[in-house]
């Protein structure tokens, strides 16, 4: 238990050191707008690369400074999304994009990535270049998912492309400057393969989430890739199986008349067993990254980190 509460003491630093960001800027533009910059989530994002720095052994201030750049920039990723899909919520709050503008809140993401890239810059010039490379990986991977808005003929390969930059990418960059910062003896390619790993798995949690929790729960409008005409993890698989295609397409393409398609496409997805692979193709992805996690230096922490993997594939909050 003493390793556990190290780390709610580093969330809590992490925390702190997002707000005080807030502070030095709404000076200049509000502190209303402000907070939206430096007012985290879950801090799943956090949690990730906190565990995985303690596991290769990195100085305490360097995984905190990279926790407070994966949220900042996970936080701008938002903040522009909630702009795209013209989204009413996020976290259970109206979006700032609905509530001051669409320019309002693509400018916050803007100031949100500019405070990310200072925090990474403060760690090292490599960190800030490879975080450049990953928000260009993830913009990439956003404007892929875009592109394939409406087809109805999306490979699980084409999926897991778009995911990988569209979510892994973060994850991989945490994992990628973590092991240039180890002191410790390891195999540089895996920390940033566990970490792409990890953005995939987290994805396909939330594509499941946004069929089957409601938005007291998620903070945010339930199936709002089906409003977007997006098919995620669980559409792809009903499309990619003869015997769940058909009756999935009659459902999905209702879904501008029915204001129950929601609800009875998460009722079929269950029903059909699509749900169930789409677990399982979450469930394929832990295996591999608990794999990674053995083979890091520090065991003890590794094994906190895998306990947590664990946790966020079948979490319920």
């Amino acid at each position: 238990m003493p390793t556990l509460l190290r780390l709610e003491d580093s969330l809590e630093r992490v925390r702190t050191g997002l707000e005080s960001r807030a502070r030095r800027i709404s000076g200049r533009v509000g502190a209303e707008l402000a907070s939206f910059v430096g007012r985290p989530g879950k801090m799943l994002r956090a949690r990730f690369c906190l565990l995985l720095g303690a596991s290769l052994g990195v100085d305490q201030d360097k995984r905190e400074a990279a926790a407070r750049a994966m949220e900042l920039v996970h936080t701008a990723s938002l903040l522009h999304d909630d702009c795209v899909d013209e989204a009413e919520f996020r976290r259970g709050l109206p979006t700032p994009s609905n509530v001051f503008g669409t320019p309002v809140g693509l400018l916050l993401g803007d100031l949100a990535f500019s405070q990310g890239l200072e925090e990474a810059l403060g760690i090292s010039p490599d960190a800030s270049h490879h975080l450049v490379t990953a928000v260009r990986e993830m913009t990439v991977g956003e404007l892929q998912e875009e592109f394939l808005k409406g087809s109805e003929d999306v490979s699980l390969e084409a999926y897991l492309g778009v995911v990988s930059r569209k979510t892994g990418a973060l994850f991989e960059w945490c994992g990628n400057i973590l092991s240039r910062l180890s002191p410790c003896e390891h195999e540089k390619a895996d920390p940033p393969r566990l970490g792409c790993a990890a953005g995939i798995l987290l994805q396909i949690v939330d594509d499941i989430h946004d069929f089957t929790w409601e938005r007291s729960v998620s903070g945010k409008d339930r199936a709002r890739d089906l409003s977007g005409r997006r098919l995620t993890l669980p559409g792809v698989l009903a499309v990619r199986d003869p015997r769940t295609r058909e009756p999935f397409l009659r459902l999905w393409r209702s879904a501008g008349e029915n204001p129950s398609a929601a609800r009875e496409l998460a009722d079929f997805f269950e029903s059909s067993g699509v749900m169930g692979k789409a677990r399982a193709q979450g469930q394929e992805i832990v295996g591999s990254i608990l794999a990674l996690a053995r083979a890091l230096p520090c065991r003890e922490e590794a094994s906190q980190l895998s306990d947590f993997i664990e946790l966020m594939a079948k979490r319920e909050f």
